[in-house]
């Protein structure tokens, strides 16, 4: 009885080991992958020239636009 409990406890022991090894190689794997994106960020913002924007339209012109689309529709009738 003692004998087998003493092989029980050196398997689970074991099973213990690697399950520990195991989960700091995953954490070990997450923390690299973290500081791979960090790495990656900062080296295109160290790169990046600023980006061109698209103009914006004044709200003048676009009431413009919408006068003259009601003139044409008033002319039209």
């Amino acid at each position: 009885m003692v004998a087998e409990l003493i092989k029980e406890n050196r398997k689970l022991k074991g099973q213990v080991e690697k399950l520990t090894a195991r989960g700091t190689k995953a954490a070990s794997g997450t923390v690299e992958r973290g500081l791979r994106t960090i790495q990656r960020r900062v080296q295109k913002a160290l790169k990046a020239t600023p980006k061109r924007r698209k103009r914006r339209t004044t709200a003048a012109a676009t009431t413009t636009k919408r006068r003259a689309t009601t003139r044409r529709r008033r002319k039209a009738s």
